[in-house]
């Protein structure tokens, strides 16, 4: 797929598809068109919770960072998204794509995981530990007790895989450590 045209039939395709189902394939149909920019969009946010949580969690909406937000969004807006500030909407598919920043932060860029999908396809993924870091912020400073939850619910999940050293030195820093160390 390497064109607006097949792009955008591809995305008529999913018109039955489950809302999980539409935002990583319109994530991966961005990421294909981003390939030849060597632009690398990575998915964030509660989309990224709810992929490391096998769907436990659920969201409507895909947090990307791209750094390029004016070439995505001439993308998006081919593909027949609706642009509002720094969110797109596709009326028909129910999907709404936000690109809150164009850099990745408080983050590894080496943890970024990439999905392999069907058809040559594929979506990156922010580090398993940076998402549960990232929750367990909100969890800390927020005071979010659904983000202390699904911060604690991956890292139960995943614990035996987690880079651990690397979590602690990130919570001592940000000042979740004393949250980090009642799970671990």
């Amino acid at each position: 797929m390497n064109s607006i045209k097949e792009a955008k039939e591809k995305l008529q395709s999913l018109q039955t598809k489950t809302s999980f189902e539409k935002m990583v394939q319109v994530t991966a149909i961005l990421t294909k068109l981003l390939e030849p920019y060597r632009i690398r969009p990575i998915i964030v946010g509660r989309l990224a919770v709810e992929i490391y949580t096998r769907g436990d969690y659920t969201t409507v909406d895909i947090d990307l960072i791209v750094s390029d937000r004016e070439k995505a969004g001439q993308l998006l807006t081919q593909l027949g998204f609706t642009p509002l500030g720094r969110h797109w909407y596709h009326d028909e598919l129910f999907v709404s794509v936000e690109i809150p920043n164009d850099m990745l932060e408080d983050a590894d860029e080496n943890k970024v995981i990439e999905l392999r999908l069907e058809e040559g396809l594929s979506v990156y993924v922010i580090g398993i530990e940076d998402i549960i870091l990232d929750r367990l912020r909100a969890c800390v400073h927020w005071k979010s007790n659904s983000d202390c939850e699904w911060a604690k619910r991956m890292f139960l999940l995943h614990k035996e895989r987690l880079n651990l050293t690397y979590m602690k030195q990130m919570a001592k820093r940000d000042g979740t450590n004393k949250q980090l160390e009642q799970w671990s």
